[in-house]
């Protein structure tokens, strides 16, 4: 039965934005429905797989240039749509590199179809799009219990990507995250890929530009614990979901639970996008010169928050194998232990770019000066932000 009136509309010019968001969307399965959350805040797209794995991903009402929400005020209206239909929508129309389109989103309700118009100087089109029943998305088990995380940390979105890049290339079939914090603030955070060839790690620098912050969490999950590794054991295929949303973001929040549920959440900052078609927004700025469409200043940015359960965990031959590989350097020998420390003027040569720091396996700090934060509250602001779209983003 079609409801009464228009229950949500929307229009934006920012199609280029809302492709490369939904793009984050297909490592989860192309052709599958997804549930829109609709409420006053957003939109909210959420894919979940086999109830071990699931993506939310947030659109703030800022990025329309006109948002109106005439659903219950108590409750979210929800409409499940095919991913594809309407990532292949915005895909074409984003073409157009000759003129701004504009964009006009609206759903009347159970039984209506999600309608999509796009409008430029000379054509308009309309596209219907058929919806499904929802039966709502079980979040058992993939809530993260704040009361009980084990660790957290803070990561560089660029760096974290090329890391897993480099992770793709090894074959792999499943990986562990190993987590160690250091009272001097030489923290370790390495991805550890197990294929066919054996175990391999590629360890993240700890210079706090880079891994901002990373704490371990003791028994009682308030006191910090240094020098105790956490490991975490997934199956790699679910753990490589998340590289689409990592390509686009500037920083990530790692945090997990004693159940098991790793939490990553993900925040593309408006100045940070990697657009999903770089070759039409050059033309595009070519055409339009001063005229070319900037997002709005208060627009938050993409924010996406992934939970995935871990595997069966590991035996203690695999434990054993693993502690050993941590314990070595990069040429595979025991790390040394000498009671000469390293000259603190010698100035050892880094990696002049992020990326290229990323791609160093087992990379050895010059100093080791930094300081953990110090107060586990210390988050970016992002990560604090309410919204009723995303109750699990904080």
């Amino acid at each position: 039965m079609r409801g009464n009136g228009t229950i949500f509309a929307a229009s934006t010019v920012h199609l280029d934005h809302i492709t490369t968001a939904l793009s984050c969307l297909t490592p989860f399965g192309t052709k599958e429905e997804i549930v829109i959350f609709i409420d006053a805040d957003g939109l909210s797209f959420v894919r979940e797989l086999n109830h071990v794995m699931r993506i939310q991903l947030f659109l703030s009402r800022e990025l329309f240039m006109s948002y109106t929400y005439e659903g219950p005020t108590d409750e979210q209206t929800k409409v499940c749509v095919k991913i594809n239909h309407l990532l292949d929508s915005f895909s074409v129309a984003n073409r157009n590199i000759d003129d701004v389109v504009e964009c006009t989103m609206s759903y009347d309700g159970y039984g209506s179809p999600f309608l999509l118009i796009f409008e430029d100087s000379t054509i308009s089109e309309r596209a219907e799009y058929s919806t499904y029943v929802t039966h709502g998305i079980d979040e058992k088990g993939l809530e993260l219990d704040r009361d009980k995380v084990k660790f957290e940390c803070i990561i560089k979105g660029d760096v974290l990507y090329a890391a897993m890049c480099d992770l793709k290339e090894t074959g792999c079939k499943e990986c562990y995250l190993y987590v160690k914090s250091d009272e001097d603030g030489d923290h370790t955070f390495a991805i550890v890929s197990r294929s066919g060839l054996g175990l391999s790690k590629i360890k993240l620098p700890s210079t706090k530009s880079i891994l901002e912050k990373l704490e371990v969490y003791g028994t009682d999950y308030e006191t910090l614990v240094h020098g105790k590794p956490v490991v975490a054991n997934f199956d790699f295929n679910l753990f490589d979901k998340i590289r689409m949303s990592v390509r686009i973001a500037s920083k990530v929040l790692f945090r997990m639970d004693s159940y098991g549920n790793l939490s990553v959440n993900i925040l593309s900052q408006t100045g940070d996008v990697i657009v999903t078609d770089t070759r039409a927004m050059a033309n595009r700025s070519r055409s339009f010169g001063n005229r070319q469409v900037q997002l709005p200043r208060d627009y938050p940015g993409i924010v996406v928050e992934v939970n995935l359960i871990e595997k069966d965990h590991y035996d203690e031959a695999s434990a054993r194998e693993l502690e050993s590989l941590m314990e070595t350097n990069e040429l595979g020998e025991p790390k040394r232990t000498s009671r000469k420390r390293p000259r603190e003027d010698v100035d050892i040569r880094q990696p002049t770019s992020d990326s290229d720091m990323a791609s160093h396996v087992d990379m050895q700090e010059s100093n080791g000066k930094n300081k953990s934060p110090s107060s586990t509250n210390e988050l970016p602001l992002f990560f604090n932000r309410k919204t009723n779209c995303i109750p699990h983003i904080m």
